[in-house]
């Protein structure tokens, strides 16, 4: 199981650039976010996760969906903040690099993780964000 954190800001979203160490999707961006542990709810993972990540602490987290795969259960939360400040992230060294990027530069990369596109989409179609 694996949870993610989708983190707005006027329409844009965070994403971070993996580094190249061969896994899976090395050198692609994505959000965010990683394995639960054992006795770890995927809330308590993705607030682990983007803290160890992004070295910020993320309050008031919603759920957006969480998607059944083969390979897996993926949870994906939501922080909508006018008040994140991106200026104060600091990677650790799972990524490379961050930005801000829009709806339209998401869809339009060729190095993301394209299930990244489908949350940032369901996202910005639903009304309880």
């Amino acid at each position: 199981m694996v949870s993610l954190l989708l983190i707005a800001k006027d329409k844009k979203f965070l994403l971070l650039k993996r580094t190249d160490n061969g896994h899976k999707f090395s050198g692609y961006w994505g959000l965010p976010g990683g394995s639960v542990e054992k006795d770890e709810t995927p809330l308590d993972a993705v607030i682990r996760e983007v803290k160890e990540e992004i070295g910020l602490d993320i309050p008031n987290v919603k759920l957006l969906n969480t998607y059944k795969y083969p390979h897996g259960v993926i949870n994906v939360y939501v922080y909508n903040s006018t008040d994140f400040d991106p200026t104060k992230i600091v990677l650790n060294d799972e990524h490379t690099e961050w930005k801000m990027c829009t709806y339209s530069e998401i869809y339009h990369m060729k190095n993301i993780i394209p299930t990244t596109i489908a949350y940032t989409a369901e996202f910005l179609s639903n009304p309880n964000f």
